[in-house]
């Protein structure tokens, strides 16, 4: 039973200072710690000590300026909060007319979001040539996905989420896989 897990992404906060701790006022036992913005190394060493004294109920002076629920000022955070909500909404549409390869293109380990029978699908060739296709429609907010073949993962563009080959939810906000379809 897998009772621990671990994601590699890193979120940018607007106010460039890492969030760690509780996920939200009413996580009672969800953790994250992110936005090192590439001081990965040195921020999480700093994310280790902080989670392990908030785990374990110690007092840390420190704790309330990594806080993810700490507030911020919507003045001074409005702007950065506009371009990448703007960034969001590029995808969001640009995505959908950027053109597709055919199916017939795809090499062994590769995948892309094709046009197939007048729909679009993310597909995705294994190595023995066989095509597994999903939605391309990211259920967290409806993204279309991209293929990463560093990871072999399907990852929205707009908000993070990842997914397996097979459509399974690697990682979130999306908590539905993507929908498997015929090809």
């Amino acid at each position: 039973e897998r009772t621990h897990a671990w994601a590699t992404q890193d979120i940018d906060p607007t106010d460039t200072v890492p969030m760690v701790g509780p996920l939200h006022p009413g996580a009672h036992h969800t953790y994250v710690a992110t936005g090192f913005g590439g001081w990965g190394l040195s921020g999480g060493m700093m994310a280790g000590r902080l989670l392990t004294a908030q785990i374990t109920r110690e007092e840390c002076a420190w704790s309330g300026l990594y806080d993810p629920r700490r507030l911020r000022t919507a003045v001074r955070e409005a702007p950065a909060l506009l371009k990448t909500q703007a960034e969001v909404a590029r995808h969001f549409v640009g995505d959908r007319l950027r053109p597709t390869p055919p199916v017939e293109a795809l090499p062994p380990g590769e995948g892309a979001v094709v046009r197939a029978g007048g729909d679009r699908l993310a597909v995705y060739r294994d190595e023995e040539g066989a095509l597994h296709a999903v939605s391309p429609r990211c259920t967290h907010l409806g993204c279309l996905v991209d293929f990463n073949a560093a990871e072999r993962a399907w990852e929205c563009p707009c908000h993070g989420s990842r997914f397996g080959t097979d459509g399974r939810v690697l990682e979130g906000p999306a908590t539905k896989p993507l929908e498997r379809r015929e090809i």
